[in-house]
């Protein structure tokens, strides 16, 4: 599900109390339960695009665990952003089945543009790639992702 805002949270911002109040009452909705732990990244997420280190240590506290191990959660999920998206950027599935479907190929037609990621397990898609708000695009050509990142 594409983030709400084409921008992503950005610390310095002048709307980063409110975007960070957003993703904090998202996470607050959910019962204080360790089964909640990926509902509220996601939650996050959704609210900010991405997962600072404080909304992940709100995560951790709200739900009553040890930030470590909330943090070694969000690195084992590559669904998770850990860093700010970059304006403009196409992230291209990397994973085995795009791979052989043509990553590669695609990562040349975006250039500048493009970021390799780890596999999204949208194999069924492949090659998949997904833009700085995370709309997803699935069997995309190089033609195709050219035409995206020409039309920006």
């Amino acid at each position: 599900m594409p983030a709400p805002h084409l921008d992503a949270y950005a610390p310095d911002a002048p709307d980063a109390a409110e975007r960070l109040q957003s993703a904090r009452d998202a996470v607050a909705a959910l019962p204080v339960r360790r089964d909640q732990l990926l509902p509220a990244f996601q939650a996050a997420q959704h609210a900010l695009g991405w997962l600072p280190r404080e909304a992940i240590e709100h995560v951790a506290s709200h739900l009553r665990l040890p930030v470590s191990e909330v943090y070694a959660t969000a690195t084992a999920y590559s669904e998770l952003r850990l860093e700010r998206p970059e304006a403009g950027a196409w992230y291209v599935c990397t994973g085995v089945a795009c791979d052989l479907a043509g990553s590669d190929a695609l990562i040349e037609a975006a250039g500048t543009h493009a970021r390799r990621i780890d596999c999204q397990f949208l194999c069924a898609l492949a090659p998949v790639v997904h833009d700085d708000a995370e709309r997803l695009y699935g069997r995309v050509t190089p033609d195709d992702l050219r035409a995206q990142v020409d039309a920006r």
